[in-house]
């Protein structure tokens, strides 16, 4: 056995957000100037060293705007590149034309799954996330509005995926694996269905929704 489960302790209040809400969040304070999303995961912590010099890179988190519910797009990573076979949001380093992580996300989304920038408006970003492996990751959240026409890009995505948004912020959503060779270190992922999402992408979702849950109170958009 390569994994062993353990009780989730992740523990916001569980959110149902409209889009009213998210766009009253991304508004507010908290929103325009986003605190730095931590690791959930026990691990050692990032270091000083790795942060100064970590790369810039930066993550699409797409909702969809269906009729019944708000969605989230998600892809799997080709067997064949870094983390293969890995649930996560379209993304990836920033380039040096980029101006901004917005630019980086959105050509991102464009490259990997056909995702045209101009089908996406911009909610806001959510603070920034720093990666064992050296990456600084900027998530850029922005709503998409169906009918959509997206292609995998064959060397990088084998399959794009999409939750519904409700999931993200129910802690029951989440579990912590240990690995029965690592000791006192453990590691959350999300779970809906065949859906697997681990790594910085599980602290990017578990993140975005502490951070609403956190200010839930103050923002009273009408629903």
């Amino acid at each position: 056995m390569d994994f062993e489960e353990a009780e989730s302790t992740f523990g916001p209040a569980d959110l149902d957000p409209s889009l009213p809400f998210l766009e009253a969040y991304f508004a507010s304070s908290h929103g325009r100037e986003p605190a730095p999303i931590r690791n959930y995961h026990t691990e050692p912590p990032v270091s000083e060293t790795t942060k100064r010099n970590a790369t810039p890179a930066a993550v699409l988190v797409p909702i969809v705007q269906h009729p019944s519910e708000l969605r989230v797009l998600l892809t799997r990573r080709h067997e064949d590149i870094s983390y293969p076979g890995q649930v996560c949001f379209p993304g990836g380093r920033a380039d040096a034309g980029d101006r901004d992580a917005t630019a980086t996300a959105l050509r991102e989304a464009q490259e990997e799954i056909d995702l045209e920038p101009d089908r996406v408006r911009v909610l806001g970003r959510l603070g920034q996330y720093f990666t064992q492996t050296g990456f600084n990751i900027t998530p850029i959240v922005g709503i998409v509005t169906p009918p959509l026409s997206l292609t995998p890009s064959p060397s990088e995505v084998v399959e794009i995926l999409e939750i519904p948004l409700s999931v993200l912020p129910r802690a029951n959503s989440y579990r912590i694996w240990r690995r029965e060779a690592s000791g006192e270190r453990a590691y959350y992922a999300l779970e809906h269905g065949e859906v697997r999402v681990t790594g910085p992408t599980v602290c990017l979702a578990m993140g975005f929704f502490e951070a609403l849950a956190e200010t839930q109170q103050t923002l009273s958009p009408s629903r």
